[in-house]
């Protein structure tokens, strides 16, 4: 669900793959929580799921040229929104046709309306589909104010993102009303900003020891703001970020734990390889997970429900790696010269 083409070309695979791994254990928390819809298991992991990914594509930004940043937004974010979002409005008006369903837009004007706008309006096997143009907006606004100022612990980035933060907790107070996932921009890219800022603030200093400190001193925090408070998860998509200010610090700070144990254990851990996996087909597994749950919710235990969803995701990736015109379509790889005669 995070872009890759930031990534620092000098890091050391190690810091690539412990992005990758947090990556992949982020996008099965998202799924445990998309199945188990109740309960503080589900109530604490979105306390951060979210916010971890934003944090990530923060984390591994660099500032571009704002032409060639559009053009690779466009080749990777845009077109693959576009193509699942059609592939799944024509399976959805198959499936519920096939078992005498309404499915979800019943007429052309709805669906239109709902596909145009996005955001709030998509739900069901859609509720994921605010994600990507609001991560990609937060994106292009982050690589414009970085070729203002450079160095994120500028003051004036504190400043300006002070005043984001402000503006996203108003307007989440004020509507859940979210055309493309818009209403979540500005605390989005709070949230990119502060992954900047951890980049930033802790290069060179990155010993084991170190990261075992944090990694355990973040966790105790979490652990006993989550027993010392009512668990108040955090619904970016409406705008709903719980407690005002302490749910988004204990979100970071659950966010920054599970990355500093992805720190720690990468290169020995055994699940690193399928964790890694998982993370380089995260944004697959985010388009496709929903649907697989929400057309077999009704026939499969949730234990099942849960692998169906992620190895069905996984086959698709596969089936779209044979194909060069699958792999522009939905993974946002752009076509070779030859391919595209």
């Amino acid at each position: 669900m995070v872009a890759q083409e930031g990534a620092d070309k000098g890091a050391t695979a190690g810091r690539l793959i412990w992005v990758d791994a947090a990556k992949g254990a982020g996008i099965v928390l998202v799924a445990i929580a998309h199945v188990w819809t109740r309960g503080d298991v589900r109530d604490a992991i979105y306390v951060f799921h979210m916010p971890l990914f934003f944090l990530l594509a923060g984390y591994v930004a660099r500032p571009r040229p704002m032409g060639l940043f559009l053009r690779a937004q466009i080749w990777s974010m845009v077109i693959p929104y576009i193509c699942f979002l059609l592939l799944i409005t024509a399976l959805d008006q198959w499936i519920e046709h096939s078992r005498g369903h309404l499915p979800m837009f019943r007429t052309w004007q709805g669906a239109a309306e709902a596909m145009l706008l996005g955001g709030s309006l998509l739900k069901g096997p859609f509720t994921i589909f605010w994600f990507v143009p609001c991560l990609m907006v937060a994106r292009i606004l982050q690589n414009a104010l970085l070729a203002r100022w450079p160095n994120p612990v500028d003051w004036r980035w504190v400043l300006a993102m002070g005043v984001s933060l402000g503006v996203g907790m108003w307007l989440g107070a004020e509507t859940d009303f979210s055309p493309l996932g818009l209403l979540t921009v500005p605390v989005a890219l709070v949230l990119l900003w502060l992954g900047m800022v951890w980049r930033a603030l802790g290069a060179g200093r990155d010993s084991r020891l170190m990261l075992l400190a944090m990694a355990v001193s973040i966790m105790v925090f979490a652990l006993w703001a989550l027993g010392y408070w009512k668990i108040v998860p955090i619904d970016m998509k409406s705008g709903n970020y719980g407690m005002p200010g302490l749910s988004l610090l204990l979100a970071v700070a659950m966010s920054l734990a599970l990355c500093g144990v992805m720190r720690l254990v990468v290169g020995w851990m055994p699940a690193q390889s399928l964790l890694v996996g998982l993370g380089r087909r995260s944004l697959v597994i985010m388009y496709c997970h929903v649907p697989v749950i929400h057309y077999a919710a009704p026939y499969f235990s949730k234990p099942v429900l849960l692998l169906l969803s992620l190895v069905a995701s996984l086959l698709f990736y596969e089936i779209a790696m044979r194909s060069p015109w699958m792999r522009f379509l939905f993974l946002g790889e752009k076509l070779r010269p030859a391919m595209a005669r």
